[in-house]
């Protein structure tokens, strides 16, 4: 059983405009509303496998019920923590040109009863989970201390506990050693303090962030790939090209890929080969966090791994 955690999730709406223009009225035609959240979308590519997967985290206010059928319609077990506030609304416009602008509100205030729920949810799911997946930002209410105790309760019941966050909580999670961490090439270079890094540098770095207890660092690279990183070693993997109609949810799917990976207890290279591939087949689809299977099987060959360290 693969368990996914979403403390802040998001009604994601999409919404093209012909131009932004600040200070005016802008008129908008939506193009998609959907339940969203990186442990949510995790748990859709999972579920596009025919994988059982359970999901939880914070929820409620008007929009909880869009979230409700999501899951009933994707067959995702739905675990999450109704609440008093009202979950968050994020806004992406695309402009004729492709340029996203996003709107991303915060997230709504915790309450402490609520986080005790929570914890006690994650450890009867962590029981029953070869692998847990906690991803995305923390809504106010949820700080440091809490995260720290998040991870550790997952630990402390599951072996594999993947991590995909950034900023402070990032800096707390590598502190709690998970299985794995999921930065981004910018989140790379913010963990080491510097503008810029040169691949063998992120590496190194990386190494030395494994040998603290960190099994793998995975570093996302965008249309370059992907980093595979180990205290044993460096693995490299480019994403084939292939005709991109939308880049949200990539990063979520490479995570999905390696629950799956841990799952089935593939090696370094399989694992990203296989995250490389997925992640190009959700950038050929509109629909976010979605993968045709077809896509998938078709790119798995045409992505190329390669030990680097």
């Amino acid at each position: 059983m693969i368990t996914t955690i979403t403390l802040n999730p998001a009604l994601d709406k999409l919404m093209q405009i012909d131009a932004l223009n600040i200070g005016e009225t802008n008129r908008t035609e939506i193009l998609s509303e959907s339940a969203a959240g990186k442990g949510i979308d995790v748990a859709k590519v999972i579920r596009d496998f025919n994988r059982e997967v359970n999901a939880t985290g914070f929820l409620g206010g008007i929009v909880a019920p869009i979230f409700k059928q999501c899951f009933q319609d994707e067959k995702i077990n739905d675990h999450f923590i109704n609440i008093k506030g009202t979950t968050r609304t994020n806004i992406q416009l695309f402009d004729t040109k492709g340029k996203r602008t996003e709107l991303l509100e915060k997230g709504p205030e915790i309450e402490t009863n609520e986080l005790t729920e929570l914890l006690h949810k994650v450890e009867e799911l962590a029981k029953k989970s070869t692998v847990v997946a906690i991803c995305g930002s923390a809504p106010r209410g949820v700080d440091e201390d809490y995260f720290t105790k998040l991870i550790q309760l997952c630990k402390n019941y599951c072996d594999k506990v993947i991590v995909d966050t950034s900023g402070s909580l990032l800096k707390v999670a590598i502190e709690q050693k998970p299985c794995l961490i999921k930065p981004n090439q910018d989140e790379m270079l913010e963990l080491m303090g510097v503008k810029s890094a040169t691949q063998d540098q992120m590496i190194e770095f990386a190494q030395e962030i494994c040998r603290q207890g960190i099994e793998y660092v995975l570093i996302s690279l965008g249309k370059e790939g992907a980093m595979l990183v180990s205290e044993q070693g460096a693995w490299k993997g480019k994403a084939p090209e292939v005709e991109v109609k939308s880049t949200l949810g990539c990063g979520d799917t490479v995570v999905a890929s390696m629950c799956i990976s841990f799952a089935e207890g593939d090696q370094p290279e399989e694992m990203l080969k296989k995250a490389i591939a997925l992640s190009s087949a959700n950038a050929m689809t509109f629909e976010t966090a979605h993968v045709i299977e077809s896509d998938y099987k078709s790119l798995l060959p045409r992505c190329h791994v390669e030990k680097i360290k």
